[in-house]
């Protein structure tokens, strides 16, 4: 967005965004604008005013991932966005993923459960913490504090990666968010950035999951009722085998393993197998200990 308008004083030069400001300063002076508070200019500051108004209009899955993507970046760049909603204490929630890479999600189920994992380990880290942002930088790989949330990290290959939560004292409507792929280590003045748009953020996704009746507990109830030929299947899935694999694996025909899917799909309520996988992770259904 253009702060200022094309009727204004030609003798009056118009300011440079903070960003090309940077661009032709010496490097330390850069850093040393990350590493201070957030002092918005007057573009950053309507850039800001818009991020938060849009972000009353999201009421669908599909919105709030356009938003991520479109003016959330200007402020909190990144390529990978893992979302946590539900009782965080209680380790009782849902994950999502939100990611701006070309890779097809359903070639990819294992995300989800990485994701979780990270979210789950990342939380714990966070409470320990006093509820404090978690920043990890990628210049800090041969870390040996053994820190498991960086691990975590490198294994997700996340990169620089900023992670923060609220939580909600009334009930289990906290939320956590993970930005990885950041572009750059997340300094002070994103840590703050992301403070301002986290109350944002949080309804944000809440309003999606209640219109879209994304409870935890509705799509648990939903998980249970899978067969134990189902559970296999999505064993299958979560493993990265093909339709041509599982069948051979459980001496069927693709065929049938596509219709045990499509049945699996309907019965979960979701749009693909990689959320399949998620769900019934969410579920526990594909422990060694099940059944199936």
């Amino acid at each position: 967005m253009q702060l200022l308008s094309s009727d204004m004083n030609a003798s009056r030069a118009p300011r440079q965004p903070l960003s090309q400001q940077t661009a032709s300063k010496p490097n330390s002076l850069a850093r040393d604008l990350e590493d201070g508070a957030f002092a918005p200019t007057p573009q950053e500051l309507e850039r800001l005013l818009f991020a938060i108004e849009t972000s009353h209009q999201i009421n669908k899955r599909f919105q709030f991932f356009l938003w991520a993507q479109g003016v959330l970046q200007s402020f909190l760049p990144h390529q990978t966005l893992i979302t946590v909603a539900g009782n965080l204490e209680a380790e009782q929630y849902e994950v999502d993923v939100f990611s701006s890479d070309a890779v097809s999600e359903e070639r990819h189920p294992e995300l989800w459960q990485s994701a979780r994992e990270m979210a789950q380990l990342s939380i714990r880290h966070w409470v320990q913490n006093g509820r404090s942002s978690l920043a990890y930088s990628a210049d800090n790989r041969n870390d040996e504090s053994g820190d498991p949330v960086l691990s975590a990290v490198w294994e997700l290959g996340l990169g620089h990666t900023l992670a923060h939560g609220s939580r909600d004292l009334r009930g289990p409507n906290s939320s956590f968010f993970i930005l990885g792929r950041m572009p750059r280590p997340p300094k002070r003045r994103v840590i703050e950035q992301f403070d301002i748009l986290m109350p944002f953020m949080h309804f944000a996704m809440h309003r999606y999951f209640l219109h879209e009746g994304n409870s935890s507990q509705r799509r648990n109830q939903v998980v249970v009722e899978l067969s134990a030929r189902e559970i296999q299947i999505m064993k299958g899935v979560r493993d990265g085998l093909t339709n041509m694999e599982i069948g051979t694996e459980l001496n069927i025909s693709p065929l049938t393993v596509k219709n045990h899917i499509q049945r699996i799909l309907r019965k979960l309520q979701v749009n693909n197998r990689a959320q399949a996988v998620a769900q019934c992770v969410a579920g526990h259904v594909l422990s060694d200990d099940n059944p199936g």
